[in-house]
């Protein structure tokens, strides 16, 4: 059994070590393009030329500014890296909050995280941006850590904290949360997902992504609720 829900261990290795310097959020439009536009300079050298290949400083000769932004808005090279991953995961951690999802069926909610996560990790630039992690993460341990702890773990973490509080509202029966949602975020992307990161088949249809997450879902649920069926 695992413990109570928190963290994972490769999430909590990922984060900033107390001692680093918190980068600052900005709190104005301009800042918020500025620091957007250095994500994207980010996100563009990153996928042209990989991650170790890339400085600081050609990040910032791309989006133009300064190193003392770049520096203020995400502590490091590192920290910048990780608020992109957070920021192509945002919509999908905020898609299973209380405010978003409580009101739906447990089919609905699971159908809805379902689909958005399967259109966006098998898009071209999220299965860029995997598969530079996967190369580089023998070299850049740390780096995979940081990909887990904005990313895929962070979703884990969302699902895994939506499924307990069905749970306790009777509606699903007792379980591991943290193992269920693993088990859920598995059989959606499959061998689909990797299918599209070896470019072994053409992106599937929305009507075909819809169908196989409902599938998903009907078996997972089903499996909870009836067990012995």
């Amino acid at each position: 059994m695992h413990p109570p829900f928190t963290l994972t261990e490769a999430t909590a290795s990922a984060m900033p070590s107390p001692d680093a310097p918190r980068p600052l959020t900005p709190t104005t439009e301009r800042g918020l393009k500025r620091r957007d536009a250095l994500m994207d300079a980010a996100q563009k050298l990153f996928l042209e030329q990989g991650y170790g290949q890339v400085s600081v400083n050609d990040i910032v000769a791309e989006a133009g500014g300064s190193l003392s932004t770049l520096y203020r808005h995400f502590g490091s090279k590192e920290g910048l890296f990780q608020a992109m991953i957070e920021r192509r995961s945002h919509h999908l951690y905020e898609a299973l909050s209380a405010e978003g999802v409580d009101g739906l069926s447990v089919e609905q909610a699971l159908q809805r995280l379902g689909v958005t996560l399967l259109i966006k990790v098998i898009d071209g630039e999220t299965l860029g941006i995997y598969r530079e992690v996967v190369a580089e993460s023998p070299r850049q341990p740390e780096l995979g850590q940081l990909f887990y702890a904005a990313g895929p773990g962070r979703v884990r973490q969302a699902l895994a904290a939506y499924l307990a509080r069905q749970m306790r509202a009777g509606r699903l029966p007792q379980s591991d949360a943290v193992e269920l949602a693993g088990i859920f975020l598995g059989s959606v992307l499959g061998e689909l997902h990797l299918n599209q990161l070896l470019q072994l088949e053409s992106p599937p249809s929305q009507a075909a992504i819809e169908q196989r997450v409902a599938r998903c879902v009907s078996l997972f649920v089903g499996g909870l609720r009836y067990p012995e069926a």
